[in-house]
């Protein structure tokens, strides 16, 4: 009689512990709909403070959807785009941003929209051999960036990502272009050799480009271009690596 009465309290002592843990667990969550826009905006903030990114974008969902006309509503568009972001969530993060862009394209933050946008296109691009068209548009928005920001706080890294984007570029119209050498498919070679020189002369494959672009039409018996992309090569690049090769190349046809 005795262990059962015990077991019995036991019981109902379990229950209510159950019971005052599942009322606790409600009552941590935020009930948005009690919240004004001011402090669902500033819970948000401080969840993305506190790395709980996920949680942040469930609080600025919901300040837009209760408070459409708020004046927190762009900053919590933002913050949705920036903590998608913070998690890796590229696809999401661009699309967020992209969207802001459209909404507020003079907005006091499009320099950081259009730089987290060419970051969201770069931390997706693939090797040289697969198609380019992240890096390309990771191209395009660090170039805006520059010419429409040229004082942003984004400047110094926009730079340095262009530069390193465009050497990509190149070195894929590089990677086709000697692809199309060795087959001996040489008109084919020499258009994208020419692709680098005329678009991406900066880069460090442009000296490689005119060498090779000139051997190209050599073989094509286009001696007068050949010779003159020898001599502008000799030109930029006299003790260049393919200087000697030039050399030796030019006094061939001559």
């Amino acid at each position: 009689m005795y262990l059962n009465r015990q077991r019995l309290i036991n019981w109902a002592l379990r229950a209510l512990l159950i019971a005052i843990l599942v009322g606790f667990a409600g009552a941590c969550g935020p009930k948005y709909e009690e919240m004004s826009a001011q402090q669902i905006y500033e819970y948000g903030e401080n969840q993305f403070a506190d790395e709980d990114f996920q949680d942040a974008i469930e609080a600025y969902e919901a300040l837009i959807d209760l408070y459409p006309f708020s004046v927190f509503v762009t900053r919590a568009e933002l913050g949705i785009a920036d903590a998608n972001f913070m998690k890796k969530r590229w696809p999401e993060a661009e699309a967020a941003y992209e969207s802001f862009a459209k909404r507020h394209p003079n907005h006091e933050e499009i320099d950081h929209v259009i730089f987290r946008i060419g970051m969201c296109n770069y931390e997706q691009k693939l090797a040289i051999d697969r198609d380019q068209v992240f890096t390309q548009r990771a191209e395009q928005r660090f170039a805006e960036v520059l010419s429409r920001h040229p004082n942003s706080r984004y400047t110094t890294q926009a730079q340095q990502k262009l530069a390193e984007v465009r050497n990509e570029l190149a070195e894929r119209e590089r990677y086709i272009a000697r692809h199309y050498w060795r087959e001996k498919e040489y008109y084919a070679s020499y258009k994208r050799w020419e692709r680098i020189n005329r678009l991406f002369a900066d880069t460090e494959y442009h000296e490689e480009a005119l060498y090779y672009a000139a051997r190209c039409l050599f073989k094509l018996d286009e001696r007068g271009e050949a010779i003159r992309h020898l001599e502008l090569l000799l030109e930029k690049f006299p003790e260049g690596d393919y200087a000697g090769k030039a050399r030796s190349l030019l006094s061939e046809m001559q």
